[in-house]
């Protein structure tokens, strides 16, 4: 016979629900509390070195870029570094003997155009370009493209020591081997005005347009540019290594130039440098 419990509760035991600490349970208890409050000091500043870590990245993103972006253009117009040391000095020794140097044409890396009409407006340099293969490479070429809306814009460094006599100069092949195209409301024969920018640093001539051209301009004389024949300038002075800068506008009426420098000789608009030690 089975014995029935009057009270329910009666057939269990309750939990002894009180918690004995020991001695080194009471030893161990303070360095657990002093962990966790070191780890939560650690992860406090972790936090707060991620969120100024954040923070810093968005102000340099918003505003300290733009600073770097002017930093790198001023450092353009630093003088650039003469690689000719103590060649100066070497040359003004009376014994020394310096040999005799050919002329050199100094070609201009490109010729830029802008518009006085559309004087915001950037006109990239004209590039003509050859099949090679299953691509496109780019010729050498110099375009001088002159009307009496567009100007062209040429800039060279000058090259070597001892050849820092200068002059801008214009070569057109003869009307029958070339496809250049000369043309004024007075006849074949273009008159040219030339103009010296003040810009001792380099151009960046695929992003240039009227507004951004140097000023002031100084006017420096005229080119007359005519089928099979060189014009060149009165030479002056030029600095090796400094940067010579040109504009090329029309001074006759219903002017029409475009002429295009070829390889590494004398063709289209180039600077000759003759010897001077």
């Amino acid at each position: 016979m089975l014995h029935r419990f009057s009270n329910p509760r009666e057939g269990y035991q309750t939990l002894n629900q009180v918690t004995h600490f020991g001695d080194e349970d009471l030893e161990v208890l303070p360095r657990r509390t002093k962990h966790n409050q070191t780890l939560s000091v650690w992860l406090l500043t972790i936090t707060i070195a991620c969120t100024i870590l954040d923070f810093s990245m968005i102000v340099w993103d918003r505003f300290l870029r733009v600073d770097l972006r002017s930093a790198s253009t001023s450092d353009e117009l630093l003088p650039f570094q003469n690689p000719y040391l103590n060649l100066e000095i070497l040359y003004k020794d009376p014994d020394f003997k310096s040999s005799t140097h050919e002329p050199i044409i100094n070609n201009a890396p490109v010729i830029a155009q802008v518009s006085n009409r559309e004087r915001q407006k950037i006109f990239p340099p004209f590039q003509h370009y050859r099949s090679v293969e299953q691509s496109r490479a780019p010729i050498y070429e110099r375009r001088l493209i002159v009307t009496q809306e567009f100007e062209s814009i040429a800039q060279f460094r000058v090259l070597d020591f001892g050849m820092e006599n200068c002059s801008l100069s214009l070569t057109v092949p003869p009307r029958n081997s070339t496809e250049d195209l000369l043309y004024t409301d007075l006849g074949d024969s273009v008159i040219l005005d030339v103009w010296s920018l003040p810009a001792r640093h380099k151009l960046d001539l695929y992003n240039l347009s009227w507004s951004k051209l140097p000023r002031p301009r100084v006017h420096i004389g005229y080119m007359n540019a005519s089928y099979g024949n060189t014009y060149r300038m009165p030479s002056f002075q030029c600095k090796s290594q400094s940067y010579q800068t040109f504009a090329v506008s029309c001074s006759s009426p219903g002017c029409l130039v475009n002429v295009t420098g070829k390889d590494m000789g004398p063709s289209g608009l180039y600077m000759y440098q003759s010897q001077t030690i």
